[in-house]
């Protein structure tokens, strides 16, 4: 599940939604919904090719976005797009130089902070003030309980790269605050072997997709796992886990064994 997420991460939301009593069939396909007025059946051809009907008392329909540009008349006026979706540079212009195009009809990451963030730089440059947009701090954030968050590179892809990397694991039941919510999760830190430098930061647990901007901008700066372990993070909270993992990185933690 989830593809874009780094797979240890994933991995930990599944075990815990199974662990509740979630279903989940990967590699299946939805062949029909049937509306039975007190509930919804669902016919699914599973991975293994079986036909199961799972009954449901609501039906969620989450299969992404398309770019809803067909009305634009992109081709009567020139503008580049690929089936549909705007072609930009950095700066959000088109191919077009008075024509700018931001969000979800541009494709990429279909968030509506990444759509905000394009339209504060194609607003600027419209107006003759340089900017551009950068992706590399984008955070991904799943509103499940717990929530995920994650920016940067995850594991699976520092390794498609052949970058010699270390990384740092905090759980959060070992963590103050965490235990004073009745929470726990996991703090992930990746950084280059060479510098320290901050390459990727994952976390499942409470109030994750908050904690995951001090991420960005770690990311956003260059910082290094030094920069984070020297930087003093409030007691109990559940950000200090951060600071933790880091330290974690170098075989420094203090509150988890080194290993």
């Amino acid at each position: 599940i989830l593809p874009p997420i780094d797979r240890e991460i994933a991995t930990l939301l599944r075990e815990r939604l199974v662990a509740v009593g979630t279903r989940i069939e990967v590699g299946a396909t939805v062949e029909e919904i049937t509306d039975k007025v007190s509930h919804a059946d669902v016919t699914v051809r599973t991975s293994a090719g079986q036909t199961v009907v799972i009954p449901g008392d609501k039906v969620l329909v989450a299969v992404g976005r398309r770019a809803n540009t067909a009305a634009l008349g992109l081709d009567a006026v020139g503008i580049v797009h690929d089936r549909g979706q705007i072609t930009v540079d950095a700066q959000q212009q088109t191919n077009l130089p008075n024509v700018y195009a931001i969000g979800d009809c541009t494709g990429g990451s279909m968030l509506a902070h990444v759509a905000s963030a394009q339209g504060e730089v194609a607003a600027e440059n419209a107006l003759g003030h340089p900017a551009s947009y950068d992706g590399k701090t984008n955070p991904a954030c799943v509103y499940t309980d717990p929530e995920i968050a994650g920016v940067g590179l995850t594991e699976e892809q520092v390794k498609a790269q052949k970058i010699n990397y270390l990384v740092g694991r905090f759980p959060l039941s070992a963590n103050g605050k965490s235990l004073i919510m009745g929470a726990d999760g996991l703090v992930k830190i990746i950084a280059s072997e060479e510098h320290g430098e901050i390459l990727g930061v994952h976390i499942i647990g409470p109030r994750a997709t908050d904690l995951i901007a001090i991420a960005g901008l770690a990311l956003g700066t260059e910082s290094t796992l030094e920069d984070v372990m020297c930087t003093i993070f409030a007691h109990p909270t559940v950000s200090e886990a951060l600071r933790e993992a880091a330290l974690a990185a170098r075989k420094r933690a203090i509150h988890i064994p080194n290993r």
